[in-house]
């Protein structure tokens, strides 16, 4: 089974493919305060719910792209004024007076290079919405065999984090990171979906490795300090 389809299966009807609380990411896109007309770019953009937020906030003509064309064409099925959804793997022209790219870096060559490319699609004072994950804790080698073979390197410390945004060229302006309960909620609800979808099709050969992600989220979650490692954080980023 493709990566996108098994991320489909275990996110099931969540809105949001991360684990920001729905009010957090409202908060930030209160603060956007942008003119009517603003062009929006979403990175990655899944079934354009982040677009469709700022939409129907702000007056903005928005675009977003993603290489799934099944959420696309979820998506697109929601139909929001304003709002263009189409499949590929690259950003349209910019310059764009925001762009969005939360949970999707991987899209822009990975953390940190995504920010630079962030940096270069928005105008200068144009504003970026980043949702980044960031280690709250060094994770151990068992973790990172658990979190599917990652490597220590892929994220910063919180701190890290905007230091990377900083040597990029943008300004944090705001900031709030995924709560504990956020995370339970997340993580306990891929689980379930993984499971009840395996359950579902036991014939099917694609079942064990649904099985085997939600045995590996278990293991992840029992080791010492395995609920205290991983963070979330929304920034809200100015170019200079």
């Amino acid at each position: 089974m493709e990566p996108a389809a098994v991320s489909r299966i275990a996110h099931g009807e969540l809105a949001l493919y991360n684990p920001l609380a729905e009010a957090e990411l409202d908060e930030a896109i209160a603060l956007l305060h942008l003119e009517p007309g603003a062009r929006v770019v979403d990175v990655a953009c899944g079934t354009g719910e982040t677009l469709r937020r700022i939409a129907d906030r702000w007056s903005i003509t928005g675009i977003g792209y993603d290489r799934d064309g099944e959420l696309i064409e979820r998506g697109r099925g929601a139909g929001t004024a304003g709002v263009e959804l189409t499949v590929s793997d690259e950003p349209p022209p910019g310059p764009f007076d925001l762009a969005v790219c939360i949970a999707s870096s991987h899209a822009l060559g990975g953390f940190p290079d995504a920010l630079g490319r962030l940096r270069e699609i928005v105008r200068p004072g144009g504003l970026v919405l980043l949702g980044e994950g960031f280690w709250r804790r060094p994770p151990s080698a068992e973790y990172l065999e658990a979190l599917g073979g990652a490597s220590q390197g892929e994220l910063a410390g919180y701190g890290g984090l905007l230091g990377a945004a900083q040597e990029a060229g943008l300004v944090a302006l705001w900031s709030c990171v995924a709560s504990e309960r956020d995370w339970d909620r997340y993580e306990w609800t891929l689980v379930a979906n993984c499971e009840r979808w395996a359950a579902a099709h036991p014939d099917d050969p694609d079942a064990e490795a649904l099985l085997a992600r939600a045995a590996a989220a278990r293991r992840r979650l029992a080791l010492p300090g395995g609920r205290e490692t991983l963070g979330f954080a929304l920034l809200l980023l100015r170019r200079e």
